[in-house]
């Protein structure tokens, strides 16, 4: 059933060592948090964010570990099995009759096991430090110390059964000993039973199977006790993986009771054996039922002394005391278990060896061994807390912050693109469009009159002129002056800005309605929850967005949704306003006044003579009305208000179609612009993601322009602190990992 062989020694862990890694939060730290303030978190602290259970559950595997080592002559077997198993009586059969007093059997629900009790030798508690670190341990397994089994028969019924009614209890443990279990040298763990609903209000059968797979790890060994009828129910199955799942490696036996007559040794072999193979149970034991006369030729005899302690004291329910010598006698006898072989001719009615007997189990145990395979059992299962539980939900939750970063970048370069993207009517974006700044609308204006022609500054002087002769006149004259014909320009092109027909006008409301439009208010959720969290318990909202506030008569709660209760425009007003006012000050961009110059100048040789005699004295004033429009957005529209154009629309708003025409088709004048609009737009997209509490995209994104991907510059604009909500972003730190692999290396293979 045991090795006979160790395996092959695995790796000591330091666990001291270990646990100064998982604590660590400056060079050797788990996390690198990127955003919004560059920092490190330790594996520990990273993990507290997100499953503080998984915290608790990492050092408790940690402590079970490295306490091992000092308990390996101290073996525990846990005894676990559905209602009415009779999980308690083979319990009670290694047990003396004092000890087996102190348990409680029987079929119905007043007899059934509802707590834990680890029954450990007696010996064991005359080690005072070894006594604490057994005590310690069965804490750290269920979460709460133990308590002590009463002396008194009647008082230790009422625990054994948990009569209070106390379902906390369940997660208590009893301690007992017993002078027979000195002999054997091992600890028994009567696991409760594994009901199959709730009616008993005693924990749920989901809460029993958890406890008794925390509890498992205190083991070394697992016995599964079910009847003979059982072979198919999935409580079995369920116990038998809890077995395998939570303690790799550890030896685990099926024991099967009360077998009738009419199913001989080797056909519950048969029958049980699929499922033992499937979950790795070493061997299967079987008990026939005493109240069977048939099953008397199949029930083996032991010695005169064992068969006396088959026959334990009974407890008088009522008043608690011994029965009498009489009344023990017709207490029923305790199964007698016995391994069952695959060879029909060695098993019962035949005789069998005095080691196929359960109850020789504890004496063949193999402590070394034993111990080789509970210490495989604790690091692995230390190993999937850290590795697959823990460092695990730290690697998505990283991933998941870059995730959600990157929805946050793609839905605000979309919306920014619906004021900075020139498209087609299919939605293809053409060209970029330029922020209107000052700065751009100066190099524009200084260019397009240095480089114009004699005839197109001839027509600005002669303005100049008029203007100082004129003077005072009426409104008449000056209407037919060239400045009069340039003020009614501009105002015809504001106009045709305002309405939408020519570039883009950036709003703070615009562009929250873009960005809403673009499912901003669900990947910019860091606002919501953070007003969700701000709020007192009285004001919380519940998943389904209806307040958690209690309701009154004079105050019923509305039925309401998430967006109701919290409105998103509120919250992402105030950052797009103060993105909106920062850019339009803090954008420094400007046009190469090289390639500029020339661009323009080329332009203004190729305006052919019937276009130059057609524009007679206005060209320049025109250009230079369309640029003082520009100019005056922010000034007659509001401080909040910028405009994005390209050249071609500025040129196309004050009615200059051909000229427009000519600057598009002119590949090194429209570079000259498209230039500075992707550096606009990177620096936008950054200045957005400051105030909104995003970090900004690195590497930056690319743009698709006229059918190509255009990479986006990084931001001039410096990062500011962001005064609201933030969402962070977190990176796994490679050498945490490398570290955690020398202290903590994975196992080559998972032993089931």
């Amino acid at each position: 059933m045991f090795p006979l062989r160790r395996s092959t020694k695995e790796p000591e862990i330091d666990w001291p060592a270990l646990l100064a890694l998982l604590e660590d939060d400056d060079r050797r730290a788990a996390i690198a948090r990127l955003a919004p303030a560059p920092g490190r978190e330790s594996y520990l602290m990273a993990l507290r964010r997100m499953q503080s259970s998984v915290v608790a559950e990492t050092l408790t595997a940690g402590r079970r570990l490295d306490t091992a080592g000092r308990l390996v002559n101290r073996p525990t077997i846990a005894v676990a099995g559905m209602l009415n198993s009779g999980k308690t009586s083979l319990v009670s059969s290694f047990l003396s009759p004092a000890g087996q007093a102190r348990t409680l059997r029987g079929t119905s629900n007043r007899e059934g096991t509802h707590r834990f009790v680890l029954w450990l030798p007696q010996s064991w508690r005359n080690d005072v430090e070894l006594w604490s670190l057994l005590v310690s341990r069965i804490g750290d397994s269920l979460g709460h110390p133990p308590e002590d089994l009463a002396e008194d028969p009647a008082e230790a019924a009422a625990q054994y059964n948990n009569r209070a009614g106390d379902e906390s209890q369940l997660s208590v443990a009893l301690l007992a000993t017993d002078p027979a279990l000195d002999e054997i040298g091992v600890g028994l763990l009567d696991c409760p039973d594994i009901v199959s609903d709730e009616e008993l209000g005693l924990g749920s059968p989901q809460q029993r199977k958890d406890l008794l797979g925390r509890a498992a790890t205190l083991c070394s060994a697992f016995l599964i006790v079910t009847d003979a009828a059982s072979s198919r129910d999935t409580t079995l199955a369920d116990l038998m993986r809890i077995a395998s799942d939570l303690m790799p490696g550890v030896p685990r036996m099926l024991a099967v009771n009360k077998v009738r007559p009419r199913q001989s040794p080797d056909q519950v072999l048969e029958t049980f054996s699929p499922l033992s193979q499937k979950h790795g149970v070493a061997t299967i034991y079987a008990a026939y039922d005493y109240d069977v006369p048939a099953s008397r030729p199949f029930i083996p005899q032991r010695s005169d002394d064992d068969s006396e302690r088959r026959l334990p004291a009974s407890v008088d329910s009522a008043s608690g005391k011994l029965a009498t010598d009489a009344a023990s006698n017709e207490t029923e006898p305790l199964p007698v278990f016995f391994e069952v072989s695959a060879n029909p001719d060695e098993n019962p009615p035949a005789s069998i060896d005095e080691q196929r007997f359960l109850m020789s189990l504890p004496l063949k145990l193999d402590r070394g061994v034993l111990f080789s395979q509970l210490h495989r059992a604790l690091r692995i299962n230390l190993e999937k807390v850290i590795w697959d539980r823990g460092l695990e939900s730290i690697r998505k939750n990283a991933e998941a912050s870059f995730a959600k970063t990157r929805d946050c970048h793609r839905v605000l370069l979309d919306a920014s693109l619906e004021f900075f993207a020139h498209r087609k009517i299919g939605g293809e974006v053409m060209e970029l469009r330029l922020h209107q700044s000052e700065r751009i609308l100066r190099q524009l204006s200084e260019s397009f009159a240095a480089t114009a022609p004699w005839y197109a500054r001839w027509g600005v002087r002669l303005n100049s002129t008029i203007r100082r002769f004129v003077g005072g006149a009426g409104d008449l004259v000056r209407s037919l002056t060239p400045s009069a014909l340039s003020q009614k320009a501009a105002d015809d092109i504001k106009g045709r800005f305002r309405s939408g027909e020519y570039g883009g006008l950036i709003a703070p409301s615009g562009l929250l309605a873009e960005i809403e439009r673009h499912g901003g208010t669900v990947v910019l959720s860091h606002y919501r929850d953070h007003q969700a969290e701000a709020r007192s318990p009285s004001q919380q909202v519940d998943d389904s967005g209806l307040s958690l506030e209690e309701p009154s008569a004079d105050k019923p709660v509305p039925k309401a949704t998430r967006a109701n209760l919290i409105d998103d425009e509120a919250l992402l007003m105030p950052p797009i306003e103060r993105a909106v006012l920062r850019f339009e000050q803090d954008d420094f961009t400007t046009l190469d006044p090289r390639r500029l110059d020339e661009a323009i100048r080329i332009m203004w040789s190729e305006i052919p003579m019937h276009k130059k005699l057609a524009h007679g004295l206005t060209p320049l004033a025109t250009i230079l009305a369309a640029f003082g429009a520009a100019l005056m957005i922010p000034i007659d529209f509001g401080h909040s208000f910028i405009l994005a154009a390209s050249i071609p629309e500025l040129l196309a708003a004050a009615g200059l179609g051909a000229l427009a025409a000519m600057w598009a088709g002119n590949q090194g004048a429209r570079e000259v612009g498209q230039q500075a609009a992707r550096q606009q737009l990177s620096d936008f997209l950054a200045v957005l993601c400051d105030e909104l509490g995003v970090a900004r995209p690195d590497p930056p994104m690319k743009v698709r322009v006229a059918g190509h991907d255009v990479a986006l510059p990084t931001s001039r604009i410096s990062r500011s602190e962001t005064n609201g909500p933030t969402m962070p972003v977190y990176r796994v730190r490679d050498e945490f990992v490398s570290e955690l692999n020398k202290l903590l290396p994975r196992s080559s293979g998972k032993q089931k």
